[in-house]
């Protein structure tokens, strides 16, 4: 397994609420999901929800210490890829149909919001800057395009965008229904809700992938796990050869202040841009500005302290530079990690072709927790056998 994470994440600080033992035997269960992340943890939730049968959850490491760490925390209907620009690659429906598998995912976020009021998801607005000149046709097309999918939003000229929120843009998208959210607390929150409901966990218990047969698995240990179905929710840990030819893995890098008093900017919506590889900021709920960016094509995470300060620097001045005023970028936490990128911009859920029982939750992009959301309801449709509007659209032969 590749290590994901170099530096010191702000989740890192908080005590874990709970630990789970290893698996130190054979074990034979219903359903199997490899991955205590935020895939493999709303797959529990939804299928304990639809189904009484046993269902397993094992983690290599520690339950949300892997792609989950490095998660700043931005849950937006947009993705990646503007809406307007999939309309021209994949064609309207399918690209209307994704982003309404998008805004009916970050429903049922706040359905769980609403559920458990502890998990530390909260309601933002998103403001989508263009922040280069001839980005602003592309900006008013993207627009046009999500008023007609239905969203809520606002149109912001160059001199709109400076009054409200002193955003240094040519034009900018004032987007309601998104939400913030502590990653590693989400994820605790319905981990412990799961086990309640009598989900099995294990930690620190590494399965060998290419051991997997039609009913079984074996972990690194050389226990076996029988299984009816299993569904790998392994994030950006590990390109299964038969995807690899899709899949591309890159390095970003992110920082989070120290505690600030106030708010930094006006209604603390969370900030992104048109650039591609682009910068975002927002905050967090105990006060602190979280910010990322500096996307780089590297397939492994960064370690030269020089290169990491230089890198730091790098992000802080160039958050600096997207709103007109100060910011109070204090940094306590600055870290770089992996993430993964689909070629045509979807992420990669569904069943294995060829295989009866072998099913793939991998929310890549940089929309995984939404895409995590949407796909744990379509796994748990194809394993109950039932029709699923958007399976078509992300699934892994298309």
């Amino acid at each position: 397994m590749k290590e994901l994470i170099y530096g010191d994440t702000h989740w890192d600080e908080r005590k874990r609420r709970f630990h789970f033992e290893k698996l130190k035997k054979d074990l034979e269960t219903d359903v199997l999901i490899i991955g205590g992340g935020m895939s493999g943890t709303l797959t529990a939730y939804v299928l304990s929800k639809a189904t009484d049968r046993k269902i397993t959850v094992i983690d290599g490491k520690d339950i949300a210490t892997g792609s989950s760490r490095a998660n700043t925390g931005l849950l937006q209907v947009s993705s990646d890829t503007m809406l307007s620009e999939f309309m021209e690659t994949i064609g309207e429906g399918k690209a209307r149909g994704f982003y309404k598998m998008c805004q009916e995912a970050m429903m049922d976020l706040h359905r769980i919001r609403e559920i458990f009021p502890e998990c530390s998801l909260r309601e933002r607005q998103s403001l989508y800057m263009a922040t280069e000149k001839d980005h602003e046709e592309k900006l008013r097309k993207e627009y046009e395009a999500l008023k007609g999918q239905g969203m809520r939003l606002r149109y912001l000229s160059r001199e709109e965008a400076r009054k409200e929120f002193d955003a240094d843009c040519y034009s900018a998208l004032l987007i309601d229904g998104d939400a913030d959210v502590d990653p590693v607390k989400f994820i605790e929150t319905l981990t412990k809700e799961n086990a309640e409901k009598g989900v099995q966990y294990y930690e620190d218990t590494e399965v060998d992938l290419s051991s997997v047969k039609e009913r079984e698995i074996f972990t690194k240990d050389g226990h076996k796990i029988l299984f009816q179905e299993v569904i790998f929710a392994t994030g950006y840990a590990y390109v299964y050869p038969f995807l690899k030819d899709k899949i591309e893995i890159g390095r970003t890098y992110a920082l989070v202040t120290e505690k600030i008093d106030g708010s930094p900017w006006k209604d603390e919506v969370m900030i992104w841009e048109t650039k591609d590889p682009y910068l975002y900021l927002r905050t967090s709920q105990d006060g602190r500005i979280v910010a990322g960016g500096l996307d780089e094509e590297m397939s492994h995470v960064e370690k030269e302290e020089i290169k990491l300060k230089e890198k730091e620097a790098e992000l802080k001045a160039s958050c600096e530079k997207l709103l007109f005023h100060e910011l109070p970028l204090d940094v306590e936490h600055f870290y770089n990690a992996l993430f993964g990128s689909v070629k045509d911009g979807l992420p990669l859920i569904g069943k294995e072709p060829g295989r009866k029982n072998r099913y793939y939750l991998l929310g890549y992009e940089g929309n995984g927790t939404c895409y995590s959301m949407a796909g744990a309801k379509i796994i748990k449709d194809l394993l109950l056998g039932r029709e699923n509007p958007y399976a078509d659209i992300v699934k892994l032969d298309r």
